[in-house]
């Protein structure tokens, strides 16, 4: 019986090739907290490693941020590949969760607040706010290679599940339809090589308002607007989805 054919090597645009030994199909990820309001205007994400507080952008001072673990990134070196490593990237998968600060009842905004978990969904609104006002760029090597508002990137994965009384269904937890097939491929792979350094940031910019990110904005609960909600924040994993080369010792 023959052989299968598989790829064994790829050839960049420069010329340069890259055998596909020791590669898996593995993403890599990185998350971040982004509090209702803040007016941060640069968020880098990939810049930590597991033990390191995860990063956290607010309108006031965050105290109490949470220990980075496997859930939020699985980066063996901050802002780079270790010299064993290396990624090819073919997507970039954002998830964002809904959290709320400790005190909902009476947040003090004054004051630095403390974050806890709760229900994970994001609302529709608060997903077309983070859209609307949040631009993603992936920089290598101090170039930037993707460029785009957050929605433009589908997560691509999920569940369906009612946004409103008599109002069909909605997307949880995503921009997008929860399919693999809504996933944006990109044209030609990015390649990120052993020790090279890399950074995801996500960019705002104010509309002229001063509110910053209102990741509290009303949703349609029940049919009936509730008040903005300033305790919400939004928890975001970013994916680097595509084939990483594996450590070989």
């Amino acid at each position: 019986m023959g052989e299968m054919n598989q790829i064994v090597e790829m050839r960049m645009a420069d010329g340069s090739t890259i055998a596909f030994v020791d590669w898996t199909d593995r993403p890599q990820f990185s998350t971040c907290e982004i509090l209702h309001g803040t007016t941060v205007q640069e968020m880098n994400l990939f810049q930590y490693v597991q033990g390191d507080p995860v990063p956290a952008f607010a309108p006031v001072p965050v105290v109490g941020q949470r220990t980075a673990n496997e859930l939020d990134t699985n980066m063996a070196v901050p802002g780079a590949m270790s010299s064993t490593e290396e990624l090819m990237i073919y997507a970039i998968r954002p998830e964002i969760f809904r959290r709320h600060v400790a005190d909902e009842a009476a947040p003090d905004f004054s004051a630095p607040q403390p974050l806890v978990s709760t229900e994970p969904a994001p609302t529709p609104p608060m997903l077309a706010v983070m859209n609307h006002r949040l631009l993603l760029v992936l920089e290598i090597s101090q170039k930037r290679y993707a460029m785009g508002g957050l929605g433009y990137f589908n997560f691509g994965a999920g569940m369906m599940a009612p946004a409103a009384e008599g109002v069909g269904l909605g997307n949880y937890g995503f921009s997008g339809l929860p399919s693999q097939s809504a996933v944006r491929t990109n044209v030609v792979p990015q390649h990120i090589g052993g020790q090279e350094k890399f950074r995801l940031q996500l960019l705002y910019s104010d509309d002229g308002t001063g509110n910053g990110i209102e990741i509290g904005i009303p949703g349609m609960e029940g049919g009936e607007a509730p008040d903005e909600d300033p305790t919400r924040f939004a928890r975001v994993r970013i994916y680097l989805d595509g084939l990483y080369k594996r450590p070989t010792s």
